[in-house]
């Protein structure tokens, strides 16, 4: 994460933006980058100043989205095909396959939301939900309610405790399910510090006569 940190930190607004949104398409793309990282990097960078934590927090949903939009199409339009190749037979090896197509058995498209809180399983969730022939609208319900929850948790997370950022991380790396535990604990901190900065900004514009 240091690495990631400093090259943020080093770059322009835009060239962060871009970069964030970059690291997101590939961790949607099943590559071993650590997704919450990312977010926990985007909005402790936003916590230094260098960018504004809304516009990041946008970025970032919707470079998760897309990622995860990639992974399903990829599972519907070639994924037997693909499972066929010895590379991604070793990424996604059958027993693997199987365990998925178990959640689905026994959760059915919710395993779709669940599957956005387990970092291990989620890009195996969301092809397998292509290979499966979910419908594109319901996987996009589910995936879009779950990266609503994650996404900003993380982002706003980061930016309002940036000062304990090890302790953030560690917290959310805690579990498979630590974001879903920080959401109850992070939201009214999140909501308290966002209307202190507004009135902050308020208090700071000219009065008018």
């Amino acid at each position: 994460m240091d690495r990631l940190l400093d090259h943020l930190h080093s770059l322009s607004p835009h060239a962060v933006y871009a970069t964030v949104t970059g690291v997101l398409l590939l961790c949607g793309l099943g590559l071993p980058v650590p997704e919450d990282v990312a977010l926990i990097s985007a909005g402790y960078v936003a916590h230094l100043g260098v960018v504004s934590v809304h516009k990041v927090f946008v970025a970032s949903l919707v470079a998760v989205l897309a990622g995860d939009t990639l992974a399903f199409c990829l599972g519907r339009l070639f994924g037997r095909r693909i499972l066929q190749a010895s590379l991604p037979r070793r990424i996604f090896p059958p027993r693997k396959q199987l365990r998925v197509r178990a959640y689905f058995r026994k959760y059915g498209s919710k395993v779709i939301f669940i599957g956005r809180f387990l970092p291990g399983l989620r890009f195996s969730i969301f092809f397998s939900a292509g290979t499966l022939h979910v419908r594109t609208a319901v996987f996009l319900v589910y995936d879009s309610l779950a990266a609503l929850v994650s996404v900003p948790v993380l982002v706003y997370l980061a930016w309002g405790f940036g000062e304990d950022i090890d302790h953030v991380l560690r917290w959310a790396r805690r579990s498979e399910y630590g974001i879903a535990l920080l959401v109850v604990l992070a939201v009214p901190v999140i909501l308290f510090k966002a209307r202190k900065h507004r009135r902050r900004r308020l208090a700071a514009q000219p009065q008018s006569l």
